[in-house]
């Protein structure tokens, strides 16, 4: 079993850190001889999307940085984990660049586009910082995204009122929900 986590905070012991390390954990207890690829978007070189529509042309994104072999990965992979802070009611920043440049992984021309490669399985975590009202819409939207580029997201999650010490991440309950969505992964098509 192949796997990705792609960790978008740049935050190195914040909440979304914590759910990185946890669903890696999880995973390789539960399947000792799963490949486990950690991909924490404030460490690479990604550059924002061009909108040049070359991808649409030529298959491939005319910009020669690390989304290259990112790609390739999420393709070979039976399942990925996405994780993202909410900010301003939306993924973070990096998530938003990495999914704007995923725009290779689509076919067809706008209003008439479908993925190039459908049904990888996906589950999506997302930390919401503010207390009080939750911010469904963007796990909503964000989910709606990954289902655009050819993810099958099997569980999302929101959790709310996150702090700033990375606490949500390391919360039982959260930490049984994240467990349970990996668990049934393995069954899924």
């Amino acid at each position: 079993m192949k796997v990705a986590i792609v960790n978008g905070s740049a935050r190195e012991n914040g909440n979304s850190h914590h759910a990185a390390k946890f669903v890696e954990e999880t995973i390789l207890s539960k399947w000792p001889d799963a490949i486990v690829a950690k991909i924490n978007l404030s460490e690479l070189n990604i550059h924002p999307c061009m909108g040049d529509a070359w991808c649409r042309r030529n298959d491939e994104c005319l910009q020669d940085d690390d989304m290259k072999w990112i790609i390739n990965l999420l393709d070979d992979c039976d399942f990925t984990v996405f994780i993202s802070p909410v900010f301003f009611r939306d993924i973070s920043s990096l998530m938003k660049i990495f999914t704007d440049r995923c725009y290779p992984m689509i076919k067809g021309n706008p209003g008439d586009q479908k993925p190039k490669i459908s049904g990888k399985k996906a589950i999506l975590i997302m930390f919401q910082y503010v207390k009080g009202k939750g911010f469904e819409e963007a796990l909503k939207h964000t989910s709606w995204v990954l289902e655009n580029l050819g993810f099958d997201v099997k569980d999302a999650f929101l959790f709310k009122d996150a702090d700033d010490f990375g606490s949500a991440g390391e919360d039982e309950k959260n930490r049984q929900k994240m467990a349970k969505a990996i668990a049934a992964m393995e069954g899924r098509k």
